[in-house]
């Protein structure tokens, strides 16, 4: 016959039993409560989110939770699973995802809805043919963009339905194109844009930019057009990747131009404008590959060409590519140096040099 269970180990067992239950209801709550919205009350707020192509959904549930759009991202990770998300996500920029959302409605609304717009990058030192190809290739489609439209009207200015609300467009030369004039950057453009819409959003950008760094005025202080400064600065983007020459690139041009010496005889003797103007030129038209070195001395590739600053004095007519900001601000306001001469070095940099022996020095120290 068993004893009868004495009350402490009764009181012990309950005890236990009250413990497990405590901690099956936290483990159940806090389990809920993590798939719950951040903020219950915000679902009229919405917060931009972008997918980028190649995210795995472990750095999507990261990149919510950073914005404040989800709770916990592990619990993103285990709802994603069960919906099957990673395989049908899209890339793309989302606008109407809201803090005030469960877990659940933001997988149904990634995994149910278009994205609202792409993010397409724009490099700097791109030509117009380029930027038409990344917009025509963007992921996920701009539906309504056509490449030709935008080659229609950024190299026919007349044909540009909003040509007169900008303002640089009438410094173009007549017959010449948009380039140099559509700002380089990451941009979100909506899935429904047309070619006028992303060429307005570009120039809009360029205008603001130039704007809020006082350019027109800099360039106009050192005897420049605003157009003039934008061309030299589309030759600075092409002609080094150190940002630290820049300013230094910018003077040696500004001074071959407007304090040109027995030397140089005002010849830019830029080798991005002979690559422009082989490329634009001569055929094939369009090569297989834009910027691609020069094969022969720059006076000898597509010599009457007006942007081959080897055999025509000043400035090309137009700009080569749309420059970064960084290259404007150098092009707008140049240093006062006296030198003429620049030499790209292997490590990337550049030396600079006030005569052309100097710089024939420079080539046998660094290049032999």
């Amino acid at each position: 016959m068993r004893k009868p269970r004495s009350r402490a180990a009764i009181i012990s067992i309950l005890l236990l039993a009250v413990i497990i239950f405590g901690l099956v209801y936290y483990a159940w709550n806090t389990a809920t409560d993590i798939f719950q919205p951040v903020n219950a009350n915000a679902k009229g707020s919405t917060i931009p989110f972008t997918i980028t192509d190649g995210e795995t959904t472990a750095q999507i549930g990261d990149s919510l939770q950073t914005k404040g759009l989800i709770r916990n991202a592990l619990a993103f990770r285990i709802w994603a699973r069960v919906k099957n998300l990673d395989k049908f996500l899209q890339a793309g920029v989302y606008t109407k995802l809201s803090p005030g959302m469960t877990i659940s409605d933001i997988t149904d609304q990634l995994l149910n809805a278009q994205p609202d717009a792409t993010r397409v990058i724009i490099p700097e030192g791109w030509r117009l043919e380029q930027i038409g190809q990344a917009l025509a290739n963007a992921n996920p489609t701009l539906i309504k963009f056509k490449e030709d439209d935008f080659l229609n009207y950024t190299k026919h200015i007349d044909r540009f339905p909003d040509k007169k609300l900008y303002p640089i467009l009438q410094q173009v030369p007549a017959g010449q194109s948009m380039e140099g004039l559509l700002f380089p950057s990451t941009y979100d453009i909506p899935v429904a844009a047309t070619a006028r819409d992303v060429i307005d959003l570009l120039l809009k950008t360029m205008n603001d930019t130039i704007n809020q760094n006082n350019l027109a005025k800099l360039a106009q202080m050192h005897q420049m057009s605003l157009y003039k400064m934008l061309t030299l600065a589309s030759i600075i983007e092409r002609e080094t990747g150190a940002k630290s020459d820049r300013a230094k690139v910018a003077s040696v041009y500004w001074n071959r131009v407007y304090k040109p010496n027995a030397e140089t005889n005002g010849l830019l003797q830029a080798d991005p404008t002979v690559q422009y103007a082989r490329d634009t030129e001569t055929p094939p038209k369009p090569p297989q590959k834009y910027w691609s070195q020069l094969q022969a001395v720059g006076g000898q590739v597509a010599p009457n060409s007006r942007w081959n600053t080897y055999t025509q004095a000043g400035f090309p007519p137009t700009p080569i590519c749309s420059p970064g900001l960084a290259s404007m601000i150098a092009a707008a306001a140049p240093p006062v140096t006296g030198d003429y001469y620049f030499l790209a070095k292997p490590d990337g940099t550049s030396v600079f040099e006030q005569t052309f022996a100097q710089f024939q020095q420079d080539v046998q120290k660094y290049l032999h």
